[in-house]
């Protein structure tokens, strides 16, 4: 077999075992297009790292014969963490390879720029010590709002946090730490979530629109509505040419300013209690999301963050603000709803982006480094 051919195909038996589980090793041939022998060295492989399980047999084909053996995901060979970090607060949650939260960590949190990296290291440290995830972790993924530029790994300017200069967060966090470590965008996070844990079907086109509601903590910290959009094309997660893909400031907003909406603070502050400036924003909202989703043509919206304990139904807000934004005879197919995990959304993506990063990259154990020049097995 040819140099770099292993660890490229593990990958792909591990990934398609992972989306369908319960998958045979004839089936994962037909998928893959790879011989059977292929397919067994490989599926023999990911059994010995202990990567894959094999589970009861499955139904025998019409013609007779053994049944097939089904192939799982380890669920139990590592977790990885996501991490959300806000101003004032954090969530963390633990993930196993099958997408399941095993635990969360919620807390207050003093961030500033300055203290930024301690304290994402501290929430890692003490995630880990409370989970006991120190002996089978596989990487931690971070969520903050603001500009991320996740490939070199800087953060490079958030309003929420306040930080004003471009942070290293490979230097500052990822190096320190003995598992992968990557920083992104928060609404990213949520698209790179469905991305990565969606099992039931592989989205291509759609859009996760990330809607966080938080009352003010003091007098010096704003409190508010903070929207922002992942966007995924073709089964990737667009960051557009500058990394700034999915910031969103509405149309109806008058003049430059750091408010997404054209309501006052002060109303933006009570959407909790304030049921007609709740109102006004999820439809200000809608009509701002409508013309992209009808101009792009996405046949999904995911709709997460705090909004889901809101009072409002934002995708029925949607639905007929994208029929109004229509102006053809056939109906709209879009599927709208929300991602029903709230306040752990950001989190909960985060993970997810480092799952696929751990895969796509290659970074767990057996889907490593291509083999030296010249090797073949």
């Amino acid at each position: 077999m040819a140099t770099g051919t292993v660890p490229r195909t593990a990958a792909r038996v591990f990934r398609s075992v992972w989306r369908k589980p319960g998958i045979s090793r004839i089936e994962l041939a037909g998928a893959l297009g790879l011989d059977k022998s292929t397919v067994t060295n490989q599926v023999n492989h990911l059994i010995d790292l202990g990567l894959i399980l094999e589970t009861e047999e499955g139904e025998s084909s019409v013609k007779g014969g053994r049944r097939p053996i089904q192939l799982v995901i380890n669920r139990k060979f590592g977790r990885v963490i996501g991490i959300e970090v806000q101003l004032g607060m954090y969530v963390a949650v633990v993930v196993d390879l099958s997408g399941e939260i095993l635990g969360e960590r919620r807390g207050r949190l003093d961030i500033t720029e300055g203290n930024f990296a301690e304290n994402v290291l501290r929430i890692v440290a003490e995630t880990t010590a409370e989970f006991g995830c120190a002996d089978d972790l596989l990487g931690v993924g971070v969520g903050i709002g603001g500009l991320v530029d996740s490939k070199k790994g800087r953060i490079r300017y958030s309003v929420p946090i306040g930080i004003t200069r471009p942070i290293d967060f490979g230097k500052a966090v990822a190096s320190r730490l003995t598992v992968p470590c990557s920083v992104e965008n928060d609404a990213n996070c949520c698209a790179w979530g469905e991305l990565a844990f969606n099992r039931g079907d592989e989205p291509r086109d759609f859009l996760f629109a990330l809607v966080e509601y938080r009352r003010p903590l003091a007098l010096s910290l704003r409190g508010g509505v903070g929207v922002g959009f992942g966007i995924v094309l073709g089964g990737k997660v667009h960051a557009g040419v500058h990394g700034n893909a999915g910031e969103f400031r509405s149309v109806f907003c008058d003049g430059p300013g750091e408010l997404q909406f054209s309501l006052r603070e002060d109303e933006l502050s009570r959407l909790d209690t304030d049921v007609d400036a709740l109102g006004r924003t999820a439809d200000e909202l809608a009509r701002n999301m409508a013309m992209l989703v009808n101009t792009m043509d996405f046949d999904r919206v995911y709709i997460g963050g705090d909004i889901e304990a809101l009072n409002v139904d934002l995708p029925g807000a949607l639905r007929l603000r994208l029929e109004e934004n229509w102006m053809y005879p056939a109906p709209k197919d879009v599927d709208i709803r929300y991602s029903s995990l709230g306040g752990k959304a950001v989190a909960y993506g985060a993970a997810g982006m480092i799952f696929d990063r751990l895969v796509t990259e290659r970074l767990l154990p057996g889907l490593g480094a291509d083999p030296p020049s010249g090797h073949t097995m």
